[in-house]
């Protein structure tokens, strides 16, 4: 029989077959699930900071609904008992911004951050059966990071400085010197200390001065900021601490401690960079916290554990060998949670102190956040490919995770395309992985367009959670309405391990744009894939990898770059939150040094751009200050020049991605509809 008959007989069966299953299905009463659109996402419920009670008998969370309506996300603080049941909403006023919830030590009481009568957020505190809140704080600047003393009677908080000129700024007299800091830059940077308040307010006491500043600046490449640490025994805080207020330089994070009575303030190691995220043992003997080697020796993230005291401070989670992003003691202070991403996956390791660690048994769910009790209940906000967030609590590490909220059912009523991982070896010998996902109500004996969403970072992963990283909703609507998706985690993710992580540096596009060729030519083998219809977008650094595979290779239909970063120069000359010493560590040094001034130019797609002819769309935010808006300014005027069919879309006011429910939804559509438009 000729080929072209074997498929039409292919074709002709599956048809038959379908028919018969919807006609069983309808037999039955059930209806065939629609695919999925945007409309659907609006019911999407945000679940975030899961907290066990001091007892382990409850947990406290927040819940997010998107109010389209006022452009807003409505947070509620909520509890809901380990043992199950219906949650219990403790805060009513949905517009206040609630977040950060933290049970007292003798858990009584939660406190939290909302939108105080000033418009700054402030601590508050609600009884845990209920009731009406009450204010601590009123600090003029607003609370950035609280935490309460061991003995509950106490908080300490971060809160900015007044500007170092106030009062000449009343004046106009309000010219400032500028360093490190990013483009938009309007006012001196100003630095965040430490403050001490009574749990029932009153008149708050300043712990810390100086021109340093408490971290809470997103670092370069890994590491957040957090809450400060209490030693168990009340004497000591500690915190990351940043060696000035400019954005640019969060490189420059040492951990440090404060003594509670004295404020005196001393270092804890003897490093000078990349330490973040310091947190007290139970027992307050120890301090775990986060480092980055660097680009040599070849390590990602590592928890190190260092003496109260300030000594024998050593890595802890190399042989976990992933990029941690979270640490979680346990109660008996001899070992910790991390939390890390793992090929597709979200892993949570059991690290001790001495020995090895323990991967903890999730099945397909992948943790965002995990929490610890006293008696070592864990609860984690976790998702898989097809089920989106919830709260699962696990009685101990060797327990399964049980599920302890449906906010999401509504959504169960979809069907999503089939996600699977994929791995290939790319033209040097380099190992990566990604997330492939099928088109709903896929057949092997049919050719699907593909859309390529590459993640930012480079430093992150794209990971098999319902939402996962900026890919956002695209892999759901995409998949669901006939689109193969394909999310590479080309080198420089941080999901297989150090090798893989450093190969980036000093080789920012040859690279991974060989590892995403590698693995699109992984998929066409498959012969599933219309190659005539390829589709690539990507956010961040995602964009930049977008635009140079653009750049260098023809197969591609349509291309989207969202808040892209494709000028070396201008991400290291322009832009804050650390990426000046992103860039100088990534490529090896500075655009004027002459080891690595070559590399700013060769290694920049705008280089390239001459050599793009596909039809463009490009996002970027206003008030984009991690990649400023004039790199998409330069893609554009240099696509348009060359007479490419190209549109640039600003957000108001968006800083590296929309943060409103209206925003963020017409972004996804506007993105599909110009995909769609150009694919057929």
């Amino acid at each position: 029989m000729p080929r072209g008959a074997i498929v039409s007989t292919m074709k002709k069966s599956s048809f038959v077959c379908l028919l018969a299953a919807l006609a069983f299905l309808a037999s039955l009463g059930v209806a065939a699930a629609a695919p999925i659109d945007f409309a659907a996402f609006r019911s999407l419920v945000s679940l975030s900071s899961p907290r066990v009670s001091p007892d382990g008998s409850t947990i406290a969370f927040i819940r997010g609904i998107q109010n389209f309506a006022d452009d807003r996300y409505d947070q509620t603080l909520m509890v809901i008992p380990v043992s199950g049941g219906t949650p219990r909403a403790l805060t009513t006023d949905l517009a206040a911004g609630v977040s950060a919830p933290a049970w007292s030590p003798s858990g009584d009481r939660i406190a939290y951050l909302a939108q105080g009568s000033d418009g700054q957020a402030q601590i508050f505190v609600v009884s845990a059966n209920g009731g009406a809140p009450q204010a601590v704080t009123a600090a003029k600047n607003g609370v950035q990071h609280f935490v309460w003393s061991p003995d509950g009677q106490q908080f300490a908080y971060v809160t900015p400085d007044d500007p170092p000129n106030a009062d000449a700024i009343k004046r106009h007299d309000d010219l400032f010197d500028i360093h490190d800091d990013g483009y938009l830059t309007a006012a001196p940077a100003v630095a965040s200390h430490v403050w001490i308040v009574s749990a029932n307010g009153g008149t708050a006491r300043r712990l810390t001065h100086g021109s340093w500043s408490v971290l809470e600046y997103p670092p370069p490449i890994v590491g957040g900021t957090v809450a400060p640490s209490w030693s168990q025994d009340g004497t000591f805080i500690t915190f990351a601490r940043a060696a000035n207020a400019h954005a640019a330089d969060t490189d420059r994070s040492t951990i440090a401690t404060v003594n509670v009575k004295t404020g005196a303030v001393r270092s804890v190691t003897e490093r000078t960079h990349y330490e973040y995220q310091p947190v007290f043992s139970p027992d307050g003997t120890t301090i775990a916290y986060l480092s980055y080697h660097g680009p040599t020796p070849l390590s990602d993230n590592d928890v190190y554990a260092v003496s109260a005291r300030g000594n024998n401070d050593r890595d802890v989670s190399a042989a976990i060998d992933r990029d941690v992003q979270d640490v979680e003691w346990m109660p008996d202070s001899r070992s910790f949670l991390a939390l890390a991403d793992d090929g597709i996956s979200v892993g949570i390791w059991q690290q001790p102190l001495i020995g090895a660690p323990h991967r903890i048994a999730l099945g397909a769910l992948n943790p965002s956040e995990v929490s610890v009790g006293r008696n070592g209940t864990i609860a984690l906000i976790a998702s898989d490919a097809t089920i989106p967030s919830e709260l699962y609590v696990l009685k101990t590490v060797a327990a399964a995770p049980r599920k302890l909220t449906s906010f999401n059912a509504r959504l169960s009523a979809y069907q999503f395309g089939r996600v699977r991982e994929l791995r290939w070896t790319g033209p040097d010998g380099q190992v990566s992985d990604g997330v492939l996902t099928y088109p709903l109500g896929y057949t092997p004996v049919k050719k699907y367009p593909l859309f390529i969403h590459i993640h930012g970072g480079p430093e992150q992963a794209s990971g098999a959670q319902f939402i996962g990283q900026e890919v956002g909703m695209d892999r759901q609507i995409f998949s669901s309405h006939g689109y193969i998706v394909f999310e590479p985690d080309y080198r420089g993710s941080d999901n297989l391990g150090s090798a893989h992580m450093h190969a980036i540096f000093g080789d920012p596009g040859v690279g991974p744009a060989n590892d995403v060729m590698a693995g699109i030519a992984a998929i066409e083998r498959l012969g599933i894939v219309d190659t005539s219809r390829i589709a690539i977008a990507g956010h961040s650094y995602g964009g930049f990898m977008t635009t140079w595979l653009a750049s260098h290779h023809a197969i591609f239909r349509v291309a989207v770059v969202t808040d892209g970063a494709v000028d070396w120069k201008q991400t290291y000359s322009l832009s804050a939150d650390g990426n000046l010493a992103w860039a100088r560590d990534s490529l090896g040094g500075g655009p004027w040094d002459s080891a690595t001034a070559d590399l700013y130019r060769t290694g920049s797609p705008i280089s390239y751009v001459k050599n793009m002819r596909i039809p463009t769309l490009i996002f970027s935010g206003t008030s984009d200050q991690t990649v400023p808006i004039t790199e998409s300014y330069e893609l554009y005027h240099a696509l348009k020049d060359n007479h490419v069919p190209v549109r640039f879309v600003g957000i108001p006011g968006a800083h590296h991605f929309p943060a409103d429910p209206v925003r963020i939804e017409r972004l996804y559509q506007i993105l599909y509809g110009w995909v769609v438009d150009h694919m057929k």
